[in-house]
């Protein structure tokens, strides 16, 4: 019995497949309805299906199918639909459904996976390091870049995990590096010294005192010299309260206590400037090139000296600097001379001749022999090329303008040189020096 009924439920489940794919084969074009001969009450042994002349919706479509495909499942007898009412004859007329609907696509979409994933290569910076590293050579907490850093470079690939559009995991799977980073370096100072006194090594400083140069960090050492007050030397090292300094050329030690910095007193190196100037006049220096004052240190030495009644040396004292400059005569060594041959611009040779120098002068007829000039500045200028070229040059040396000195009258390029054959006091020297003296005072 059971057997049978198994039969015949296979039976009604061909039937109904069957019915399925042409009612789908109809609605998607793959087959026209086929013409069917009148039924007869007789072989209706089912009740038939009435297909309803209306527009299929999606969702009705879907629930249907669901529905129709439990219902036969579920059904034990030969009958598809169970019903009271009068049979009712199929009807094969259909209705063309001008908004049809891809059935497929919409069960696609419902069901489409949510999750995907995706590859991608990026080309990334690589950030570099900060390297501090300490430096007792430098103030202390002062910052000096001695290495510049620079990114590196590297290709990431990663795969990417989305869900419902937005990202969820991102895995590296493969990384090659382009360019490794290059850190950055940074001297940091420690020198509590430097950072005290406001300079850095190879600055200038200036001594506070008379002090004595050692040849070790030790007093008890061979002293080198002896560094006047307001000397500039330059900084090399210091270390355990010794500064290693050079001056002129030697270098040596200092307590570093006895040395002091343009920051921390302001004007000091106009102070040793002057000072070595100072210190560089002498008996004996050269007078063959420039002092080494500035247009301001002749203005400041000859004005305002009550003796120079006429105005003549104050209203030429930058001509004295630009004499100095050209023809390598030091300026005030060439001024001291008109001061003292013309008493200060007083004599009757330098008020009626304009002759400051009583050039051309010989002892037995001082004003008649002496020169006239046609201003104070043309013999000015004349007696430095006169002294360049006769007095304080050797024969052959390459001097102004390309000139050749003759040196007639060298005796060496001093005061004392140029007493020999230019005058014939022999107290010449030491009154033109006195007056040197007194004029590098003035600055």
């Amino acid at each position: 019995m059971n057997e049978q009924k198994n039969k015949q439920n296979l039976n009604n489940n061909d039937k109904l497949s069957s019915l399925f794919k042409e009612v789908q084969d109809i609605r998607y074009g793959r087959a026209k309805p086929q013409q069917q001969a009148p039924f007869s009450k007789d072989q209706i042994k089912f009740n038939t299906v009435y297909v309803v002349n209306k527009k299929f919706n999606a969702v009705g479509v879907i629930i249907g199918i669901v529905f129709l495909i439990l219902f036969a499942t579920s059904i034990q007898g030969n009958y598809i639909f169970a019903t009271t009412e009068k049979p009712k004859v199929a009807i094969n007329t259909f209705e063309e459904n001008n908004d049809s609907i891809d059935m497929m696509k919409v069960i696609s979409t419902n069901i489409s996976e949510k999750t995907r994933k995706e590859i991608e290569t990026k080309h990334l910076e690589i950030n570099y390091e900060t390297k501090y590293i300490d430096n007792d050579k430098l103030p202390k907490g002062e910052e000096k870049v001695i290495q510049t850093g620079k990114f590196g470079y590297k290709d990431q690939t990663v795969i990417k995990t989305y869900e419902n559009g937005e990202i969820t995991d991102e895995k590296i799977i493969n990384e090659v590096i382009d360019f490794n980073p290059v850190d950055l370096v940074i001297e940091v100072g420690t020198s509590e010294f430097l950072y005290n006194k406001k300079v850095h090594i190879g600055d200038k400083m200036f001594t506070t005192s008379d002090t004595n140069m050692y040849s070790s960090e030790n007093e008890d050492e061979n002293i080198i010299c002896l560094i006047y007050e307001n000397i500039d030397v330059e900084l090399i090292s210091e270390e355990n309260g010794w500064a290693k300094v050079s001056v002129d050329g030697m270098e040596g030690y200092v307590r570093d206590e006895y040395l002091t910095s343009e920051g921390l007193v302001p004007g000091i190196s106009e102070v040793a400037r002057k000072k070595r100037i100072k210190l560089s006049l002498n008996f004996d220096m050269p007078l063959n090139k420039p002092s080494g004052l500035t247009r301001a240190d002749f203005t400041k030495a000859l004005s305002g000296n009550p003796r120079d009644v006429n105005h003549i040396f104050e209203d030429n004292a930058g001509l004295f600097y630009d004499i100095e400059q050209k023809y390598n005569v030091n300026g005030i060594f060439l001024a001291s001379i008109g001061i003292h041959e013309s008493a200060w611009g007083t004599s009757n040779i330098a008020t009626q001749k304009k002759n400051l120098f009583g050039y051309g002068s010989y002892d037995a007829s001082a004003f008649e022999s002496s020169y006239i000039f046609e201003s104070y500045q043309y013999g000015i200028e004349l007696l430095a090329k006169v002294l360049s070229k006769y007095y304080l040059n050797e024969p052959g040396t390459k001097i102004y303008d390309d000139e050749i000195a003759v040196g007639s009258y060298y005796n060496g390029p001093t005061v004392s040189g140029v007493n020999t054959r230019y005058a014939s006091d022999e107290g010449w020297a030491t009154k033109v020096y006195n007056t040197m003296v007194s004029l590098y005072d003035q600055i």
